[in-house]
């Protein structure tokens, strides 16, 4: 998996990450009725969970459930969207263009 983190995103990002906390992108599928129905969003976690693969990405390290890669494209980029949203997309389409950071404990 090759995550891309634009500049603008990189540097909204980071002011929001605090010392020891990661980046984990997550495919989120609770309250969408089963297991293979879900929706990517972004989380500030202060570890790795058991299953968590490290994801080197031009900006910053990113946190990916080994389990949940397979609803993920090989190529993403995490863009901002908006005042406190970010888009992540792959060269084929969208995969939420609207998702917020959240921080999970």
């Amino acid at each position: 998996m090759n995550i891309h983190i634009t500049e603008r995103a990189a540097e909204r990002l980071e002011s929001k990450l605090e010392s020891g906390t990661y980046l984990k992108l997550h495919y989120d599928t609770e309250g969408c009725g089963c297991g293979v129905n879900g929706v990517p969003v972004l989380w500030i976690v202060d570890e790795a969970a058991e299953g968590d693969v490290k994801i080197q990405t031009n900006a910053m390290p990113v946190l990916v459930e080994a389990s949940q890669m397979v609803f993920f494209a090989e190529k993403l980029t995490i863009g901002v969207s908006g005042a406190n949203l970010y888009r992540l997309s792959s060269p084929e389409e969208i995969l939420n263009g609207q998702m917020n950071l959240m921080k999970r404990t």
